[in-house]
Order: structure tokens, then C-alpha cells, then sequence
């Protein structure tokens, strides 16, 4: 038996799964189309969000990030 567990491997724990109900979508990042658009977010193709892998729409990423802003102002109005 050792007297020193260096090294030793914590239990791993479950790997939590984000689907699209319980993604929040706040890591959108825009995607162009066209290398001379890169850094326009109003030129981007579309929204990818790192979270849950989704792809979005310009219109459908600007409806979340209100939809987002909105829940955040309820929540620090309580």
C-alpha cells in the first residue's frame, strides 16, 4: 500500500449533456460568410453557439439575445 497517492485519479464525474431545452444559447458566436465581413456582426452568415452546437439565423440569434437581456433585467429587478 502507498503511503503517497500522487497521481491518483479522482472518480470521474457524469459529463452533464446541454440539449437545446436547457441551452441558454449565451456563447453565440457570429460566422461570415465572406473574409471581408469578418468582425461585422450585422454582415454575419449565422450564429453558432459553443454550448450546445446549434446554428441560428441572424434573426433567430437577435430574438434570443432579447429574449436573454429581458430574462436578465427580470432577474435583477427581484
Amino acid at each position: 500500500m502507498p503511503w503517497f497517492k500522487f497521481g491518483r485519479q479522482k472518480a470521474e464525474q457524469p459529463a452533464t449533456t446541454v440539449t437545446e431545452e436547457t441551452c441558454l444559447h449565451a456563447a453565440l458566436a457570429p460566422r461570415w460568410d465572406r473574409s471581408e465581413d469578418i468582425g461585422h456582426d450585422d454582415r454575419a452568415s449565422a450564429f453558432h453557439c459553443d454550448s450546445c452546437g446549434m446554428t441560428f439565423t441572424p434573426e433567430e440569434a437577435e430574438r434570443i439575445r432579447a429574449d436573454e437581456a429581458e430574462r436578465l433585467r427580470r432577474m435583477l429587478a427581484t
